[in-house]
């Protein structure tokens, strides 16, 4: 009996320092800096409903839709727009522009815009800071071939609002590199697309672009958000049509 409980202990005590050993080097091996990025900086455009939104017969609206994508056609070949989508639910925000130009340039483009001109859309501009070259491989194609084709494909883009705690986490490091690092491993995965801050965005803070078509496994992904799963950000996430080809370097 004796011999069967000192047999026990000793399994007991390797478990234990076992259990030390891995909990120790996980704790070594914690990053304690942030993940590393390659990002440069774009306009981004939120196209919101304007006030004549809706408004009108169907042989106006048909008109001013092919204005507006005239324009969009323009402004990819002047090789400011590096991609351009509609959302594909019924909210305020209707479209996505996103831009390598000054804010200047984008507010002159896209006020030439039949749909901004009728006032059925408006223009919200931002300075977000994300993933380099983003467009650059299949714009600099299109402007050689106007006629190309693209693969339209649904994503799931996110607004990341702060909530009125978000003030209190502005000194934890410790949940920001949380926040950072799980950016970091869901774009090596593949899962998410694009991410970053913006710099004049007021209550929005940043973006992410998931790369699922399933909004259930968009909203599992965004609160999996160390930020949003803390209370200091929520996610308001639309479905958004845009060309697969724009991710490609």
């Amino acid at each position: 009996m004796k011999r069967i409980l000192w047999i026990l202990c000793s399994v007991l005590v390797v478990t234990v320092a076992m259990v030390s050993s891995v909990l120790s080097q996980a704790q070594q091996t914690e990053p304690s800096e942030p993940p590393k990025f390659d990002l440069e900086t774009y306009q981004l455009g939120l196209l919101c409903k304007g006030p004549q939104h809706g408004t009108g017969t169907k042989e106006v609206a048909e008109k001013i839709q092919a204005g507006h994508m005239a324009n969009i056609n323009k402004m990819a070949q002047l090789g400011k727009l590096v991609a351009a989508g509609p959302m594909m639910d019924d909210g305020n925000l209707r479209g996505i522009f996103l831009f390598k130009a000054s804010p200047e340039e984008v507010r002159a483009l896209v006020a030439e815009d039949p749909a901004v001109k009728a006032e059925r859309l408006k223009l919200q501009l931002f300075t977000w800071t994300g993933p380099k070259h983003i467009g650059a491989q299949i714009n600099e194609e299109f402007r050689r071939n106007p006629n190309m084709k693209f693969t339209m494909t649904k994503y799931h883009f996110v607004l990341l609002k702060r909530t009125p705690a978000a003030e209190t986490a502005t000194g934890n490091q410790k949940l920001l590199l949380s926040h950072l690092w799980n950016i970091r491993r869901m774009m090596d995965e593949g899962k998410m697309l694009a991410a970053g801050p913006l710099s004049d965005g007021g209550d929005i803070a940043g973006i992410f672009i998931f790369n699922t078509d399933s909004m259930d496994t968009a909203k599992l992904w965004a609160e999996a958000d160390p930020m949003v799963k803390s209370g200091y950000l929520t996610a308001e996430i639309h479905p958004w049509f845009v060309a697969k080809e724009i991710w490609q370097n």
